[in-house]
């Protein structure tokens, strides 16, 4: 091989080497700009306002559980946690086969349990979260109740079918001009609000 296809051999390669450095770097600020959009779009700041109101009510509703039910379940099961019942299965190797209190006892011997207190409990937290976003949707509902739009259709003098404000022609038969009988036929090719809010 002359140092010539050697020299053309190496510009080969770095030409390739830079043509795909240059695909990765405008891919890289292709990536870049797309993601710039995105958060542009608003729905991040969405997002992220949805998990910290989320993480804030998962709070209240744990306190609701522990600070509220929990204790009243403990005093109707004599002073033991709900999260703390349980059947015991098998001992595993505990020789002596002792009634266990706590679920973290039953495993240190390697005890099979089912954890049914845990399992109401997590029922309980769904059941008391399901309630309380009702609550929240009916109450947002009340106060931020939308304003029902006032209707502008009219219906077609010929075939009676409605038609939005601003046609001039009706859409189901073709009927030419369609504007109310009360209201002026020139301000309304002009302006249809205009001429429906004087003609009222």
């Amino acid at each position: 091989m002359t140092s010539s296809e050697t020299v053309n051999k190496d510009q080969n390669v770095v030409l390739s080497v830079g043509k795909g450095a240059t695909k990765v770097a405008s891919t890289g600020i292709s990536f870049f700009k797309d993601f710039i959009k995105f958060l542009n779009k608003g729905n991040v700041i969405d997002l992220a306002t949805g998990v910290v109101i989320g993480t804030a009510f998962t709070n209240i509703v744990n306190s609701i559980v522990n600070d509220f039910f929990s204790p009243v379940i403990g005093y109707l099961t004599s002073g033991k946690s709900l999260t703390e019942k349980f059947w015991t299965i098998t001992h595993g190797n505990d020789t002596e086969k002792r009634d266990y209190t706590t679920r973290s006892e039953a495993a240190k011997y390697g005890a099979v349990t089912i954890n049914y207190g845990n399992f109401l409990q997590t029922l309980i937290n769904f059941v008391i979260v399901g309630f309380c976003v009702y609550l929240v949707i009916k109450l947002v509902s009340l106060v931020w109740k939308k304003e029902e739009e006032i209707s502008t259709d009219w219906p077609c003098p010929r075939c009676k079918q409605m038609n939005k404000l601003g046609a001039t022609k009706c859409y189901a038969c073709g009927e030419d001009p369609i504007y109310p009988e009360d209201v002026d036929p020139e301000l309304y090719l002009k302006d249809p609000e205009a001429a429906v809010k004087k003609a009222n």
